[in-house]
């Protein structure tokens, strides 16, 4: 069941797994591979060799046709190219070993095996190359060079895991642990966003009937299964502009952006059937649940957003004390705003 706010749009079910993610370690080191690309076959050759000698997997090939068809198959950490490759250029190979996806980012160190110039050097670089080994039987330049590219490799593969795991923790600031819905803190700011942008804006407070007997009762774990149930329902009724989140203990808040003043009371009572019809069986507890909705619908230019959910607040007041398990709209005017 998938949440309908685009900003936190992920399955109710999987909330327990993204949260965990937020606490994964770094990517773990592994053995590189590097891919070889070279004409003359003594020096890739010689080039292989000194690179499996540092511990790295090596694959030669000796033209650009072997060589898309190595990157094609397993994408190698990073390639070691000669410019002088018997089918194709090698800067041209470059610039488009730059446009495949699959290697947009890979490093690339271009040699030659002739004594280059500045333009070469220059071309080179430009065609999309991290490096260029101007002298390709030094050895221990070699070594070095592939290593420092590798090493870069790795600030941005921990630069990417590091960004992943902020947004990851952004989202679970976000996200009601329990239920996999958004929390009261997501509520307020998307309402005060909405509120500001007036329009047609309603918000429902959703409140479970008798949820203290459920806890007393049957026990909490009941309590946080009916919560979680009650989450995927009203969630499930949602409209792709409209958010649910839970606004703390047993309530929850649905916005519902864009909807008219007349649909209003039809949609909440939509909300009210949902949870009705809900069957909680599994949870063993109560057969049954329902949920009293109080809802202030607005339509105008921006409003505060206390006023909207105070509003919203004494309708659900009026809904319990009229016997709950119903809805009670109130209709706001901008002279009631000002």
């Amino acid at each position: 069941m998938t949440l309908p706010s685009a900003a936190l749009a992920i399955p109710i079910a999987s909330a327990s797994r993204k949260l965990a993610t937020s606490s994964l370690p770094p990517p773990a080191p592994h053995i590189r591979r590097v891919l070889v690309a070279g004409a003359d076959e003594q020096r890739r050759e010689t080039h292989s060799a000194l690179l499996r000698a540092e511990g790295y997997e090596v694959l030669g090939v000796a033209c650009a046709e072997e060589l898309f068809s190595a990157v094609g198959g397993q994408v190698p950490d990073l390639i070691l190219l000669d410019v002088n490759l018997p089918d194709r250029c090698g800067y041209e190979v470059c610039g488009e070993l730059r446009m495949l996806q699959t290697t947009q980012t890979t490093p690339i160190i271009l040699f030659n095996a002739q004594e280059p110039d500045e333009h070469s050097v220059c071309r080179g670089l430009l065609s999309g190359a991290d490096d260029y080994l101007e002298h390709p039987g030094r050895q221990m330049e070699l070594r070095v060079r592939v290593r420092v590219q590798l090493r870069n490799l790795r600030d941005r593969e921990l630069l990417r895991w590091a960004r992943s795991q902020r947004r990851d923790f952004k989202r679970a600031a976000l996200r009601d642990a329990l239920t996999g819905i958004p929390n009261r803190r997501f509520a307020d700011e998307t309402l005060a966003e909405l509120a500001e942008a007036g329009g047609k804006l309603a918000a429902m407070i959703v409140d479970i009937d008798h949820f203290k007997r459920v806890n007393d009762t049957w026990g909490h774990a009941v309590g946080d299964e009916v919560l979680t149930q009650v989450a995927a329902a009203l969630a499930h009724q949602a409209r792709r502009d409209d958010v649910v989140a839970r606004f703390g203990g047993e309530e929850f808040l649905v916005l519902l952006v864009g909807a008219s003043p007349e649909l209003t009371p039809a949609i909440a009572e939509r909300f009210r059937r949902a949870v009705a019809n809900t069957d909680i069986a599994n949870a063993g507890g109560p057969d049954r649940i329902t949920v009293s909705i109080g809802v202030a619908a607005w339509v105008g230019e921006s409003i505060a957003p206390a006023t909207l959910l105070a509003e919203a607040d004494a309708a659900l007041y009026e809904a319990k004390d009229s016997g709950r398990d119903r809805v009670v709209v109130r209709m706001l005017a901008e002279e009631q705003e000002s």
